[in-house]
């Protein structure tokens, strides 16, 4: 079974409305959503309409928590608080109590989908060799699909030990006789110096996952959150992909 693989919209309704009509010719059955709907972006609450168009199974981020109230702020520096505040005004209530009730990890055609790690779901990063080799010894699952650092890449665990890679757009990996943590990047704000949206399509039967970025112009984003508030720093951050 295929699934179109997104993670971190952060309101950015262009970015994904790209990445939906890009992906149209994937043949994919499911969304997976990794979390953080929410923050940084204008239309949090246009993006989960849309979503919620497909058969959606939808991770909350450390954003979407504390935006609904099950995270408190002070996990986030200055800039990242005063957005959630200007955030909080765009999700509706609805919205706030669907995201309350949705569980921080899920398991689908046996792969484990989280929005940090599997040791911390909702807030702990996968950064480099070291939490790749910790994550993988806590969890039982060969592929894990997580997001939270906003960097397209993977960490795959063989014989030879535990590699990294950043791929190219239109690159596919398999996990087969393999283990793998694999991050499809983000939507809404990559963080990777690539400033396209970033995807994959996971292949559950075959055990491959394909990773995408898909050109979009960020500017109507930016006059939105421009007008809302937002500062400086993330409207251009948009422009760099950092």
């Amino acid at each position: 079974m295929k699934a179109l693989v997104l993670s971190d919209i952060h309101g950015n309704l262009e970015a994904l409305n790209a990445v939906m009509k890009d992906a149209e010719n994937q043949e994919w059955k499911e969304l997976w959503f990794l979390g953080d709907l929410c923050g940084y972006g204008p239309e949090p609450e246009a993006c989960f309409k849309r979503l919620q168009q497909e058969r959606l199974c939808f991770i909350p981020g450390n954003h979407d928590l504390t935006i609904c109230g099950r995270f408190k702020a002070d996990f986030f520096n200055e800039e990242s608080r005063i957005s959630l505040v200007l955030s909080r005004s765009l999700v509706s209530g609805r919205t706030q109590e669907l995201m309350r009730a949705l569980p921080v990890s899920q398991i689908r055609k046996g792969i484990q989908l989280v929005h940090g790690s599997p040791e911390g779901p909702s807030d702990r990063y996968i950064l480099n060799r070291d939490d790749a080799e910790l994550n993988f010894a806590i969890t039982k699952k060969d592929c894990v699909l997580f997001g939270h650092s906003h960097s397209q890449e993977y960490f795959l665990s063989d014989e030879n030990g535990i590699s990294r890679k950043r791929p190219e757009s239109g690159e596919t990996v398999s996990w087969k006789k393999r283990r793998i943590l694999i991050n499809p990047g983000s939507v809404g704000q990559p963080r990777d110096r690539d400033p396209r949206a970033a995807w994959g399509i996971v292949d559950s039967r075959k055990k491959e996952f394909s990773f995408f970025r898909t050109d979009y112009d960020p500017a109507p984003t930016q006059e939105k959150m421009k007008k809302i508030g937002f500062s400086e720093f993330l409207r251009t951050r948009l422009n760099e992909g950092i």
